[in-house]
């Protein structure tokens, strides 16, 4: 792995860049990613290839009637919903070219004037965007979960991902026996949310053009350049590809989704109607998290 120092023009005179000014490349670089990603995160009806989330609640026995008595209802039950709706969609490009070998930033190999290789680009910018500790692309969240919109984040779809529902307690009365068993209400909403970037300012460094002179980027120029090499490493390049997963190791994307249910074991309602002796169980108890679901980002 050779991470190279690009150099700069420092007024007539050409400079190496300081750990800011490439640090400020690096950002940059994460910025141009999170404006255009390769790797996305989309809402689909059902099918999405992340794991699916199970949302469980309890519904109420089946009612008994009986002629004289009131006979025992039988338990309540678990509703079981499956939420598949996110979907990962990678994109496929080629690997950036690199025309006549100068097209990357210049350094300094022991007095000589170098143009990075595409695998110079990789180690001395992409690894620490992917990798590193600071402009980590995992760690500023590409995507995120949430019950509303966190700050610099655009909803990606107004339909929750993920729907945690329970049982609606007050909906069911004796009066109403025999009441529809499965009877929910919506607890939380949880909805996929895309970072909008935050846009970092950095230094143009030098490189060499087609007449073989030493040239400085303009900032489109050098945007086009980050952008291309973080895009197909994050889609392609062993080692630094970015996924998403639901749970697993990794950097938790925004809040868990929470699955609830009520912990009783519930509660015999019953009611009489002329000679019609009626019986049905409830749910009751506290809606207690069963599981926790946790959006996540790795490099692999």
């Amino acid at each position: 792995m050779a991470i190279r120092t690009p150099l700069k023009l420092d007024s007539t005179n050409l400079k190496e860049m300081s750990s800011t000014d490439t640090g400020n490349i690096i950002s940059r670089m994460v910025y141009l990613y999170m404006t255009d990603p390769s790797v996305t995160l989309g809402y689909v009806g059902s099918g999405g290839s992340l794991d699916a989330m199970n949302d469980t609640r309890t519904q109420a026995s089946a009612a008994t009637s009986h002629s004289s008595s009131f006979q025992t209802a039988g338990a309540v039950s678990t509703i079981t919903v499956s939420n598949d709706k996110i979907n990962e969609t990678v994109t496929s490009n080629s690997a950036p070219a690199d025309t006549n070998n100068i097209r990357f930033p210049v350094y300094n190999d022991s007095g000589n004037v170098k143009a990075m290789t595409l695998t110079d680009m990789y180690d001395s910018f992409v690894s620490l965007a992917i990798n590193g500790t600071s402009t980590l692309i995992p760690a500023a969240q590409p995507y995120k979960i949430g019950t509303t919109a966190p700050g610099g984040y655009t909803i990606v779809h107004a339909t929750p991902i993920f729907v945690d529902t329970i049982a609606n307690v007050s909906a069911y009365t004796a009066g109403g026996i025999p009441e529809t068993r499965d009877q929910p209400t919506t607890a939380t909403n949880y909805y996929l949310y895309k970072n909008n970037g935050t846009a970092v300012t950095a230094p143009t460094p030098l490189y060499i053009d087609s007449n073989q002179n030493l040239k400085e980027y303009t900032v489109a120029e050098l945007d086009v350049v980050l952008k291309e090499v973080v895009r197909y490493a994050a889609q392609s390049l062993a080692s630094n590809k970015l996924r998403f997963y639901i749970g697993g190791s990794g950097t938790t994307c925004g809040t868990g989704m929470v699955n609830k249910k009520y912990n009783g074991s519930g509660t015999q309602q019953q009611v009489q109607v002329g000679d019609d002796y009626r019986t049905q169980r409830f749910p009751n108890g506290t809606a207690v998290a069963v599981n926790t679901y946790y959006l996540k980002a790795r490099k692999e």
